[in-house]
């Protein structure tokens, strides 16, 4: 019976993990100068193509009377999810600010809201609005 256990418990382990899919895979597009509004805690995944090599600047930007509480850290990862470069503060108002030269390809944006958490004081409760923009300048 305990070799039983023991083997269901891996099965379960192991189906759970096949199961959760890579969150890139429903990452949402972000659009050069068009603003994508978070109105919620957690992790987001935006993704972005070049066709030609770009400089590009990713920004997220705090609603009036959210900055401090609202706090989006941003990571800036290749196509295979490896991290290139990361950001917490460097914009206005305790905001990201992710400016770089990339290649051609698939990027991807990875933000979160790190001053959030379930037992934060009822933080969970407010709206945690902030958006996201991408700026592609094509000249090298």
């Amino acid at each position: 019976m305990k070799r039983f256990m023991s083997s269901l418990l891996l099965t379960l382990l192991l189906a759970g993990c096949a199961g959760m899919g890579d969150p890139r895979d429903s990452a949402t597009e972000l659009v050069p100068g068009h603003a994508h509004e978070v109105m919620t805690p957690g992790h987001r995944y935006f993704t972005f193509t070049l066709d030609a090599p770009a400089r590009v600047v990713l920004e997220s930007h705090t609603f009036p009377g959210d900055a401090g509480s609202v706090a989006p850290a941003g990571q800036l990862l290749d196509a295979d999810g490896q991290l290139v470069v990361r950001d917490w503060n460097s914009g206005r108002n305790s905001n990201f600010r992710i400016e770089r030269q990339l290649e051609a390809g698939t990027w991807y944006l990875r933000v979160t809201t790190p001053h959030t958490s379930p037992g934060s004081l009822g933080m969970m409760e407010r709206d945690y609005r902030y958006s996201v923009t991408l700026k592609v300048d094509r000249r090298r």
